[in-house]
């Protein structure tokens, strides 16, 4: 096991001797579970006692300030733990729910509070508990997906702000704040996503002027130097008794005040509070923490609501979770069919589906650098059976063959090109989330293994006939294309599900020969604005797919595997066999490298956001150190290339580009040396130098010749020796790239196909004068992509995105 990522070994050590502990504690599964129901049950009655004869307003009030953090700037989610996450805060006010939320008076007294480390430890010993049960259980589940839901089930136990909140406030801004929208949520509810902000910015605001206001005017009378028969001495003890004991004075507010804040009605601020707080349980009612640990959340989830006042939790109307939590509420009043919302669910649900796509068009229209979709909501005829594929084709007899009407999302085709999207805006149901593992089938089956399913349709349909028949009986010829991928775009975030597709395969979720590219909306437009170049996002895009990848990696986090591959990793051996099969000659293939290839070391991934998250909270303002944006470091004559090849959009800027940005950092210093040479050698001479290299990939075999070609000097010669070394060598593509003799790019001329094998082409072969194959392949084939890890540039400053 390869442990990869900043605070790995930390977990793991902490995780490891947890299990140890609980090894010692019993000898088989069922053992284990009983212990860690006890466990649970043993560190709820410990917080009970700690929190006991507390006021649950204050003392929540004291722990959202003692726990913060407030600090974003020195925040890391790789240093981050349990006792010091959201989780465990939620796990003390579900504690304080429990117990009935008791209340003491409000006397201007030292009432004190509980021991926040201490309180918080027992919580974080609840989440873990709960956390490790829930895998287990998950394990002894008799389901095809039981395992799967097991981990899910603890991820949501423990995870909380999954999303950056610029990225998060704008998609809700353009979807919650469509006006079709606003109406539901208006006929629905009662406010709309502005009344919502308004309320929470008025009630942080009132928060934050409170506590700071105490804490300055206690500053200023330490810091003033008066006797202290000069100080005001009843408002110095209301001051310091607001910020340490009767902590509800600064952290509750009341409908009238948000309102009058806001500048909104009272009424539609007493509307929001409602909606998103939690009241004292009846007690009939099971336990909030026993509810917690079983995989049920209290959602909405913002505040909790006592006597016409609403204490502000962490996460307060957090703008990651908002949607989810409308949409609750749109569904509920649509299943009960309220103030005629009988219809109002499936309007809702078809914007939602019509902006999913939008939104994801145009993430990836930034990624192909303003590349626009070949197509949207496109109608195709396919085959009812896919045996029958190939009796679609632009020639063939179509007479007889059964096809239905299918449609595709959205189809990008650019420099022989084409992504096959299918974008889902479901959710994932709370049953799925609790570690319901029919449910969880149930919901991947209505989303994933349909998404892969009709992209892979399409896929199959242009790889195999190079085109399609649209409904109307129209051939949309799509001959250009030689590569093809699918993605899948969800608008809700899939944490370990994304990562976990070796199981989902198994698991007959995806069950086709390649596995598609499975991301949220959220994340997919962080990559958008985080990538320099879309050759990268293409390689990123090749190896992301990768079979080998899917069994060979774990993680819970889709932009942790994106930074591995800004940081220079992502990268397996290629089978051996696959390279020989692409080579023009026969090369044994060394036991070593067959070795290497399948001892090859699973990957543990851990964080590797801290670059990311430091830049999108400097970006965001939620940090004063200005974090530079991570970047994946080319050589400078792959930066140069990419730079123009892009800029111009000339052929093989996008497939090309990435067969170079997938070279390891040693191949591209060693080609980029040699090119400097040929450069210094053709200074002054009458003929060009070139140096000549090829690679293998899983998209086919590639050839380069960069050519340094002095002023003058005639090179209409070099299209046939390209052609010729390209038909030699096999090769699928080819580039031809001419330099200036001071190492500036000229030009350049690529063919994006292979040739056609002939008779008459082997024997003109033959008497050209060329490389032999022999000493074209002596070197290793193609160049380890591997690249050591570069550590980013520029100070960090951080803070945990998802809070653990």
């Amino acid at each position: 096991m390869e442990v990869v990522g900043t605070g790995v070994t930390g977990s793991l050590t902490r995780a490891a001797t947890y299990l140890q502990q609980l090894s010692q504690a019993a000898s088989n599964v069922d053992d284990a579970l009983t212990y860690l129901g006890e466990a649970l049950a043993s560190a709820r009655l410990a917080l009970e006692k700690r929190l006991h004869g507390y006021d649950s307003f204050d003392t929540l009030a004291f722990l959202r300030f003692a726990a913060g953090p407030w600090d974003f700037s020195e925040m890391r989610e790789s240093q981050s733990q349990v006792e010091n996450s959201q989780a465990a805060q939620d796990v003390i006010a579900l504690t304080l729910l429990g117990m009935g939320l008791p209340r003491q008076p409000l006397t201007g007294e030292n009432s004190g509070q509980p021991n926040p480390g201490k309180a918080l430890g027992l919580a974080a010993d609840i989440v873990r508990a709960a956390q490790t049960r829930a895998v287990l259980q998950g394990q002894r589940v008799d389901q095809p997906l039981g395992t799967l839901a097991g981990e899910f089930k603890g991820y949501e136990l423990s995870v909380r702000g999954r999303q950056y909140e610029s990225i998060a406030k704008e998609l809700n801004t353009e979807l919650l704040g469509d006006p079709t929208v606003a109406t539901v949520m208006v006929n629905t509810l009662g406010f709309t996503l502005d009344a919502i902000r308004a309320v929470r910015e008025a009630s942080v605001a009132l928060l934050n002027e409170r506590f700071f206001g105490a804490r300055d005017r206690v500053g200023d009378v330490a810091q003033s130097g008066v006797d202290i028969e000069d100080i005001d001495a009843d408002a110095f003890r209301r001051d310091m008794n607001l910020m340490v004991n009767e902590c509800r004075l600064f952290g509750a507010v009341s409908a009238i005040e948000a309102a009058g804040r806001a500048g909104i009605e009272e009424s539609t601020a007493k509307a929001v509070l409602e909606y998103f707080s939690t009241s004292r349980p009846a007690g009939s009612e099971a336990n909030p923490v026993i509810r917690f640990a079983q995989g049920e959340r209290v959602v909405p989830w913002g505040c909790i609501a006592d006597d016409g006042e609403y204490l502000i939790l962490n996460g307060f109307l957090g703008e990651d979770e908002l949607r989810r939590n409308i949409e609750r509420g749109i569904a509920a009043a649509a299943a009960g069919k309220r103030r005629s919302a009988g219809k109002v669910w499936s309007k809702y649900d078809g914007r939602r589906a019509e902006y999913s796509e939008s939104k994801a068009a145009a993430a990836l229209s930034k990624l192909l650098a303003g590349v626009e979709p070949h197509w949207k909501g496109q109608k195709y005829a396919g085959p009812v059976s896919i045996d029958q594929t190939a009796s679609l084709g632009k020639d063939a007899d179509r007479t007889g063959v059964p096809t239905r009407d299918f449609e595709s999302d959205l189809l990008f085709v650019v420099d022989g090109i084409a992504l096959c999207v299918e974008v889902k805006a479901g959710s994932v149901t709370e049953k799925a989330r609790g570690g319901n593992a029919k449910r969880l089938a149930s919901d991947l089956q209505k989303t994933l293994k349909e998404g892969n399913e009709q992209a892979d349709r399409l896929t199959n349909l242009i790889r195999t006939n190079q085109g399609v028949w649209s409904v109307g009986g129209e051939w949309i010829d799509l001959a250009s294309v030689r590569e093809i991928h699918s993605i899948i775009v969800m608008l809700d975030d899939m944490g370990p599900l994304s990562l976990s597709m070796n199981e989902l395969a198994h698991k007959g979720i995806i069950d086709t020969d390649e596995v598609p590219w499975i991301v949220s909306l959220h994340d997919l437009i962080v990559i958008s604005r985080t990538i320099d170049h879309s050759a990268q996002f293409l390689e990123y895009l090749r190896r992301r797919r990768g079979r080998k990848l899917a069994t060979m990696v774990n993680g819970v986090d889709e932009l942790d595997m994106f930074m591995w591959f800004v940081n220079g990793g992502m990268y397996f051996e290629p089978d051996p066999r696959d390279v020989a099969a692409q080579l023009p000659i026969d090369r044994p293939i060394k036991a070593s490298d067959m070795r290497r290839y399948e001892e090859q070391s699973r990957v543990r991934l851990g964080t590797l956001t801290d670059p990311l998250d430091a830049w999108f909270y400097s970006r965001d303002g939620l940090s004063e150190v200005q974090a530079p944006k991570p970047t994946r470091q080319e050589e400078p004559w792959v930066e140069q290339y990419l730079a123009a090849s892009e800029s111009a959009k000339s052929p093989g800027w996008l497939r090309f580009g990435a067969d170079l940005v997938g070279l390891s950092e040693s191949a591209q210093r060693d080609i980029g040396k040699k090119l400097e040479e040929q450069c210094h050698q053709a200074r002054g001479g009458d003929i060009e130098r070139s140096v000549t290299t090829h690679g293998t990939t899983s998209a086919g075999p590639w050839l380069l010749t960069a050519a340094a070609v002095p002023e003058g000097v005639s090179i209409d010669h070099l299209p046939g020796y390209i052609d010729a070394k390209q038909y030699q060598t096999r090769s699928s593509r080819s580039m031809l790239l001419l330099y200036e003799t001071d190492g500036s790019l000229r030009g350049s001329r690529y063919r994006g196909e292979p040739q056609r094998r002939t008779a008459d082409r082997d024997a003109a072969l033959e008497v050209t004068p060329l490389r032999g194959l022999a000493a074209t392949f002596n070197n290793k084939v193609p160049p380890s992509a591997r690249r050591s890890t570069r550590q980013l540039r520029g100070k960090r400053g951080k803070k945990n995105r998802r809070r653990r």
